[in-house]
């Protein structure tokens, strides 16, 4: 199994409650979608009560940078298969607050 991750930048949409993605992006140049699970960090952003709550419905509003972990599983008499996972919203980053100026 190998396992790596890449940034893409896409119209993502999301499911929260079934923890699914679709990504519609460009791969080498050809116009691809790949669909997959949201990492388990991430499905709790997407959650009302989170402090850092991401809106679901603000996230296919417009092209977003994200990282999809791509693992390429191979087993034994079977056909290689990938797997995806979407673990970041890059735009969604919470930054750390600033510390105050001192007067």
């Amino acid at each position: 199994m190998y396992e790596y991750g890449n940034d893409h930048v896409g119209t993502v949409f999301v499911l929260p409650e079934t923890r699914c993605f679709e990504l519609r992006t460009t791969i080498r140049g050809v116009s691809a979608i790949v669909t997959g699970t949201i990492s388990q960090q991430l499905a709790a952003r997407f959650l009302d009560g989170a402090p850092d709550h991401i809106d679901p419905r603000q996230v296919a509003l417009q092209p977003r940078r994200v990282e999809v972990v791509t693992r390429e599983i191979h087993e034994r008499h079977r056909a290689p298969r990938k797997v995806y996972c979407l673990s970041r919203l890059f735009d969604f980053e919470t930054q750390p607050d600033p510390a105050p100026a001192l007067a």
